[in-house]
């Protein structure tokens, strides 16, 4: 191909990669002043009858139209030409110079924080764009991103939709699969991306900027786990929430994302109470997932409210003890629930307890186990009123419905406060109880939260969860 012209104006210099059925080069433009360069794509059918080009040609078609539009963005590179010659299809596309990101992130080369959120809020806002075209990209990660030599911005490239064209020359089934390993969420793999598996593609690649880390070698247990060392808890609960396994409990929309990170650097008034002021910080957006869920009637009125549905009332051979001897803690869950010992010293999470799904639909209740250490003496009181405060400032729709002085039965000298509010999480209604105390100068915490709809459904069960929780 090389110095070949296409159409007599497309001359190809330089060979820039291959795929399956697809080439791309580096070509000039010789019809324009100073010959520029742009990008050729060359889409090659494996197929040569005239029913399958015929599809692969109206395909062709539709999806050039959308890279057209999608070209309106600065950051996103022009289509300049489409055509079809010999039985092949090609691209001409604004050729953007810079730099991959994947060669800018070597291995063990990292991001500082206000580049990662500098990075963040550029791409989001590209992506905010697309989504708006309901253009879905499906392959966010750093080959697909250029920090343009010009201004230092990202450029996102290789959209979806050209990989839709090639899939028809791949395969003759009705699902494409398109996304690369350690970027791509399970929906997506499962052949039905949502606006939010770019998001998903988004935190992964700025975890990979943080950490120098592939996201492919990652943990997930289910969730990602990855170094938060040094990083701000706002920040690193923002990018969890980017990256949760179940798209439902993703931020919804770029949108979303944009509005946490706006909020990164407003103080909290907890931030001079805890010890850890990188943990303060996160105390007003994670601690509203965990730090504020945890309130019950008393343990008779539960047993008699749901005495009549058996396959809540678990008997004592039907949990397991959760201890933990650095904390001297423990605490009673269900033998079926899935235990998750997470000891993130930035969130103070500890422990989190997710009962089985029943449906798809269901998302699993959870018991959530804290504990942060406090800079300085506070009253249980005092500490309450900050914890409502978050509740009501940062959790949307927030509805406070009790919220009372109690003791634990385990402690029945130690005061303890809990609070039942709903509110909006991810578009979902949810419901939580939270119950914290203190003791020698640390705040213990246990959460308790669902779908709204579930909530009644495991309450007895939470409540069991929370009446075990000791001292050793």
């Amino acid at each position: 191909m090389l110095e070949t012209k296409l159409r007599g104006r497309y001359r190809i210099v330089r060979d820039l990669g291959k795929g399956g059925f697809s080439e791309t080069y580096l070509a000039e433009d010789m019809d324009l002043p100073g010959n520029p360069h742009c990008v050729v794509k060359l889409l090659k059918p494996i197929f040569t009858d005239s029913e399958s080009l015929e599809i692969a040609a109206r395909l062709f078609e539709r999806e050039a139209q959308v890279l057209y539009r999608l070209g309106n963005h600065d950051q996103i590179p022009r289509l300049l030409a489409h055509f079809e010659e010999d039985q092949q299809f090609y691209l001409v596309q604004e050729y953007i110079s810079g730099t991959l990101l994947s060669k800018e992130l070597t291995k063990g080369q990292k991001w500082s924080q206000n580049e990662a959120v500098s990075f963040l809020k550029d791409l989001l806002q590209i992506l905010e764009f697309v989504h708006q075209e309901q253009v879905i990209h499906r392959d966010v990660k750093p080959a697909n991103l250029i920090r343009r030599a010009s201004d230092n911005k990202i450029a996102l490239i290789d959209f979806g939709a050209v990989k839709e064209i090639t899939a028809v020359m791949e395969t003759s089934q009705g699902i494409t699969i398109i996304g690369t390993p350690g970027y791509t969420p399970v929906e997506q793999r499962d052949g039905n991306p949502k606006f939010n598996s770019d998001i998903y593609a988004v935190g992964m690649t700025c975890i990979q900027g943080l950490t120098g880390v592939n996201p492919d070698t990652l943990q997930k247990k289910p969730e990602v786990i990855w170094n938060k060392q040094g990083i701000n808890p706002q920040l690193a609960a923002i990018i969890d929430k980017m990256v949760c396994r179940d798209h439902r409990r993703r931020y919804q929309s770029v949108s979303e994302v944009l509005q946490a990170l706006s909020k990164l650097n407003q103080p909290t008034l907890l931030q001079s109470l805890w010890s850890n002021k990188k943990a303060a910080i996160s105390a007003s957006i994670v601690g509203i997932l965990i730090i504020g869920m945890s309130v019950m009637p008393t343990t008779q009125k539960i047993l008699q409210q749901f005495a009549s549905i058996p396959h809540l009332m678990f008997t004592e051979n039907n949990y397991s003890f959760y201890k933990n001897s650095n904390y001297a803690i423990k605490i009673k869950y269900p033998h079926n629930w899935l235990k998750n010992e997470v000891e993130d010293k930035t969130t103070g999470e500890i422990a989190r307890f997710s009962s089985p799904a029943q449906t798809d639909s269901e998302t699993s209740a959870e018991v959530i186990l804290e504990i942060q250490p406090l800079k300085q003496p506070i009253i249980l009181e005092e500490y309450t009123n900050l914890k409502v405060n978050e509740i009501i400032q940062f959790f949307p729709q927030a509805k406070i419905h009790e919220s009372n002085s109690i003791t634990l039965p385990s402690t029945p000298n130690l005061a303890a406060h809990e609070v039942v509010y709903s509110g909006k999480d991810n578009n979902l209604s949810i419901k939580r109880r939270a119950l914290w105390t203190i003791k020698d100068n640390t705040a213990y915490i246990i959460t308790y939260s669902t779908q709204e709809s579930e909530y009644d459904k495991y309450l007895n069960i939470a409540q069991t969860m929370i009446d075990s929780f000791d001292f050793l």
